[in-house]
């Protein structure tokens, strides 16, 4: 029996630019990797210009100038695809500098709310809210009992103005539903509280145009949607909230000064550079600018996240009918937002997640387990092939597991 109508698996079947993609992935030849919510597949030019780095160290033939040039590209394509102008991009090592730097760079007074909803939210995305709370702030972390984040509860509370910072997933950490940023996004600039966002799990993935959808700030990782390494991130801060916030943290990238060299001093007033790039520290991971440029480059030929996303939605919607039908316990909310990211949930019994983890493994489909909660996440380098795999494994588990 097909694991869906034929006029669906036709009308799923990937285009050229999506089997392009996918050749560039030596690791999607021999498993099913449905796990780029933990981290993604690298493409095949990683390890030569990964070697070239090395080498160009070994040999004591570092170009620098040509170095900061990569950085300068890879900050351009990420502020592309999100639509934003560099100048409002700041690198960063990971999602957690990003946040903590908005965090410690906004001028709080005491009685300022946090809003937020820890049960959905990875703690990194909780503890540089509550670090403030010896500064007066408070963090309101509101209750989710679906897995949503509780819209509702935020738009009361920012309609008297009860936030100053409303801080969500783009997508959550679990169970990997989308946030309607669009409606808060509104809902904040309506109650003047500011909406930053961790894009951890979609950057790279799902589409968001930070014109249309006028949010504060996004700390995005590289390791997960972007194609890249650990190490590095991006952090966007819209420009007319930028220039108003004074860097926690300062070194010679963020000021602006009239040099010839990266290690010039100048005593005069501290003057930041312009928009979020005072926001940079010291020097940069020049091997995971080259690596993350280089794959979104590729990501841009795909046609832009826009083109990811329906893609990505598309084979979610396949995963998550295959397994419905085969009986595994789905997590589903009604007018959720889905995502990239399909979600099998054994509440109370974690030893059932991961025993069907193992069970995927062995058949080489991989996949995460947080908690008691087992996670597939989609990229644009899987197809219906690998959405079929995890399907007919997950239902093999299923039948010897009553």
């Amino acid at each position: 029996m097909p694991l869906l109508p034929t006029s669906s698996a036709t009308a799923l079947r990937p285009t050229d630019v999506f089997q392009a993609f996918r050749s560039h992935f030596p690791g999607t030849a021999t498993r099913a990797y449905l796990d780029v919510a933990s981290r993604s597949l690298v493409p095949a030019s990683a390890m030569a210009i990964a070697t070239e780095h090395i080498a160009e160290r070994m040999e004591g033939r570092v170009d620098k100038k040509q170095y900061f040039e990569v950085v300068e590209s890879a900050r351009q394509r990420f502020a592309r695809m999100i639509g934003a102008h560099p100048d409002e991009i700041a690198v960063t090592k990971n999602v957690s500098e990003g946040l903590n730097i908005m965090a410690g760079a906004i001028d709080w007074q005491p009685g300022d709310v946090v809003l937020l909803c820890s049960a959905i939210e990875h703690p990194n995305n909780v503890y540089p809210w509550r670090n403030l709370e010896n500064q007066g702030v408070r963090v309101h972390d509101l209750p989710s009992s679906d897995g949503r984040f509780p819209m509702a509860q935020a738009l009361e509370i920012l309609a008297r103005r009860g936030a100053r910072v409303v801080s969500v997933p783009s997508t959550s950490f679990r169970p990997g539903f989308r946030t309607d940023l669009d409606a808060l996004s509104a809902a904040c600039e309506q109650a003047g509280a500011l909406l930053i966002v961790d894009g951890a799990q979609s950057a790279g993935v799902m589409h968001l145009d930070v014109r249309a959808t006028p949010i504060a700030a996004l700390a995005v990782s590289t390791q997960k949607g972007l194609c890249a390494l650990y190490g590095m991130g991006f952090l966007y801060v819209r420009r007319e909230l930028a220039e108003r916030l004074t860097p926690r943290a300062l070194a010679r990238f963020g000021v602006q000064i009239s040099a010839t060299h990266e290690a010039d001093y100048d005593p005069g007033p501290i003057e930041y550079r312009r928009g979020a790039l005072r926001f940079d520290l010291g020097n940069y991971n020049f091997l995971a600018a080259a690596l993350v440029d280089d794959a979104m480059a590729l990501l841009e030929r795909c046609g832009g996240t826009q083109a990811i996303q329906a893609y990505t939605l598309d084979l979610g919607e396949r995963l998550t009918a295959g397994l419905a039908d085969c009986g595994a316990p789905v997590v589903r909310a009604a007018g959720a937002l889905g995502s990239n990211i399909v979600s099998v949930s054994f509440p109370d019994h974690p030893e059932s997640a991961k025993g069907l983890q193992a069970w995927l493994v062995a058949r080489q489909v991989f996949a995460a387990v947080r908690g008691s909660t087992l996670r597939f996440s989609i990229h644009a380098y899987n197809n219906a092939d690998d959405i079929d795999q995890a399907v007919r494994a997950t239902a093999q588990w299923m039948q010897q597991s009553r």
